[in-house]
């Protein structure tokens, strides 16, 4: 099962799909042409076999955004809003409240509420299963889920008034 740290980590993860799934290409199609048939260092074999995994890897990436996408279109139009920004958009709590006219707190409140959302619809999806393998395979989303825990545990310990302006 997922939780909240997930879904945030999901929400950042999404921002860097396009860039990670575009490097995937462009390693492949140098990997081809610099490791071709005529590589003293790899065999045919091998290079195909690289690009077979770059590309299934890529295939996995492609997969948890429609996932997401899905996930995300089947809740709450504001909630929708917030998550729609978020995962596309690096943003402050301040320039979150400004696209959202929204006052800090409220906004907060939104960003809670669209995280266990997200957290729920995904739990409650049929690809629960293929979510959890991909986060488990992929280091990199390991080490952004790591920050977005770090960052939570530390604004708990913060007062309740600095907690808004750091999120």
């Amino acid at each position: 099962m997922l939780d909240v740290f997930d879904s945030e980590t999901i929400v950042k993860v999404y921002r860097m799909l396009k860039k990670k799934c575009s490097a995937i290409d462009q390693f492949i199609e140098n990997h081809a042409l610099y490791y071709g048939p005529d590589s003293a260092e790899f065999n045919t074999f091998d290079v195909i076999n690289n690009i077979l995994d770059l590309m299934a890897r890529k295939n996995q990436l492609i997969n948890l955004k429609i996932i997401v996408d899905n996930a995300v279109n089947s809740l709450d139009v504001n909630v929708k809003k917030v998550l729609y920004i978020k995962m596309n958009y690096s943003v402050s709590m301040a320039e979150l409240c400004g696209i959202l006219d929204m006052k800090e707190r409220t906004a907060f409140r939104w960003v809670e509420r669209a995280f266990a959302d997200l957290t729920e619809a995904l739990n409650n999806s049929k690809y629960l299963d293929k979510i959890e393998a991909i986060i488990k395979q992929e280091s990199w989303i390991k080490d952004v889920y790591e920050e977005v825990r770090q960052r939570r545990i530390s604004l708990k310990m913060k007062t309740p008034s600095n907690l808004v302006s750091n999120l």
